[in-house]
Order: structure tokens, then C-alpha cells, then sequence
């Protein structure tokens, strides 16, 4: 059994939700090396498999589920005796590494073991109810979606002696000025200042946690925006230009065709004519 749904319309700044499917795999059945572009999350329905990783194999068990990073190489493997019949979810936006992060997912540790394992939990079920809607219900798929993931973190083991650690806070308190004033003159070094570490120090917990530095990630915060703006709207480039942080419309224009691969305007043309809004 196999089932796969691309959706047509990631316009979604937040949580853009790419594909998601189910499939039931033959015995040692593989699926890699591979390189994703956007975090995949697979949910073990029943079977078991491996995941590896540059950090390692990581076996997966019913009710549990791994999550895949953006750009990092993986294979996975279904067991040779109970393969494994899973679900899976292709996510990305500004809220996903946050998503992941509060289901203490990571890089090293990126299988999600439930607190409580029952028959039917309340992640299963959203999942299943994702899967049986068709791309034309886009709306209801990523209303689900977000149930889904409440349900994961809900599930999810808490650290005991500390919830969120100095790291976490650092991080999250630069991602948060960073999702709140993106459109801004932001500098690596008053974002360090914000945070009240060094630059260094938060270049380095950039790349530990996402494998690239904090200037990166900006520019993909703002491209995503862009990107958004010129797909769902007749809006001037230079408009779009500002409203993602560049005053000057030509080096909006070099760090949009650095992401995208092409201008601005060309961007805009290729997404209409394809039909994506």
C-alpha cells in the first residue's frame, strides 16, 4: 500500500506543508542516501526499521516516529522480518524547527519516543485524518496538521531537571527577535548583544542546532517572506524588497537569486504560469 499527496499551495509562512503519504514497506526495504530539502517526519504505525545518520543508527519502533533534517544525508531501512508501515509528513516555515525543538527532537537524537504508547493516540489519529484528505482540502490539511503537532509535543518526554536550558533560551530568544523583526537592520553582533552573548558563541549554537550560522538563517527567513509576497500578491519588488529587510532593491535581488536560483521578477512569473496561485 503506498499513498503520496503533494500540495499545491505552500503559501503559509508559519508551517508550509509539502506532502504527506503512508506507505507499507517490503522487507528490508531502503530508502537512501538521500538529501531532503525540508524536515520529514515519519510516524511508525506498526513494524520497525533503522534510521541512519551521520550521528549514527537510530531503530524505530511502533508508536515511535524520526524525524529527518533539511539537507542532511539519511537512509532508512524497514527491519527484514517486521517491516515497517508508517506515515509521513514534509514540513517547513518559520514555526517548524520550533516545533521539533519543543518535541526535543535534534540532529543526535531525532527519534520521537511518546510518553504514553496506546493503540490510538491523538497524533495517529490526526495523522491518519491528514492522509485521507485529498490536496484540494489544503485548509483542513494544515489546520490538522498543527493538531498533530500539538498532540506530538504534548507526548513528548520532558527534561526533568531543566525544561528549557541556557542553549534553548539563547536560541530561542534569537529566533524569536529574528521572526519579529526580520523586515529590520538586524546585525549578527546587536543580535548577539539582544541574547547577551557574544557573537562567536551564537554562531556556534546556530550551527549545532540547524548546521548553518544565524546570518543564514535570517536570509531564509527573509527569502521565505519574500517568496510569500511575490507568489500571493501584485506587489512591486521594491515593496517586497522592503518589507524583507533590504532597503536597496539590489541586494534584495542577489540574496533572492542566492536562495531561489533566479530573480525576483522571474520567480514571480515562473510561480504564476505553473499555476501556484
Amino acid at each position: 500500500m503506498y499513498r503520496s499527496l503533494a500540495l499545491t499551495n505552500t503559501s503559509n509562512i508559519e508551517l508550509n506543508i509539502y506532502q504527506y503519504g503512508q506507505e507499507s514497506c517490503e522487507k528490508s526495504h531502503s530508502f537512501g542516501p538521500a538529501v531532503r530539502q525540508h524536515y520529514l517526519f515519519h510516524y511508525v504505525i506498526s513494524g520497525k526499521g533503522v534510521l541512519y545518520t551521520e550521528h549514527g543508527a537510530f531503530p524505530v519502533n511502533p508508536r515511535e516516529g524520526f524525524l529527518i533534517y533539511p539537507h542532511d544525508v539519511t537512509t532508512y531501512c524497514a527491519d527484514e522480518n517486521e517491516p515497517w508501515h508508517y506515515m509521513w509528513l514534509e514540513v517547513d516555515g518559520l514555526a517548524a524547527s520550533r516545533i521539533f525543538k519543543e518535541c526535543h527532537l535534534s540532529r543526535s537524537s531525532p527519534i520521537y519516543r511518546p510518553i504514553i504508547y496506546s493503540d490510538l493516540p491523538d497524533e495517529l489519529r490526526y495523522l491518519q485524518e491528514i492522509v485521507a484528505h485529498d490536496q484540494d482540502q489544503w485548509l483542513k490539511v494544515v489546520g490538522l496538521s498543527y493538531l498533530f503537532f500539538s498532540a506530538l509535543t504534548a507526548n513528548s518526554p520532558q527534561d526533568i531537571e531543566e525544561k528549557v536550558n541556557a542553549k534553548e533560551r539563547h536560541l530561542n530568544k534569537a529566533l524569536k527577535y529574528m521572526e519579529n523583526n526580520y523586515h529590520e537592520n538586524i546585525t549578527i553582533e546587536s543580535l548577539a548583544g539582544y541574547c547577551n552573548i557574544n557573537r562567536s558563541h551564537l554562531s556556534r549554537l546556530f550551527k549545532q542546532e540547524f548546521g548553518i550560522g544565524p546570518k543564514e538563517y535570517l536570509l531564509n527567513i527573509r527569502m521565505k517572506v519574500a517568496a510569500n509576497l511575490l507568489s500571493s500578491s501584485k506587489t512591486a519588488i521594491k515593496v517586497v524588497s522592503i518589507s524583507s529587510g533590504y532597503e536597496n532593491q539590489l541586494h534584495f535581488s542577489k540574496a533572492f537569486r542566492q536562495v531561489h536560483g533566479m530573480s525576483p521578477t522571474k520567480w514571480r512569473n515562473s510561480t504564476h504560469r505553473n499555476g501556484k496561485v
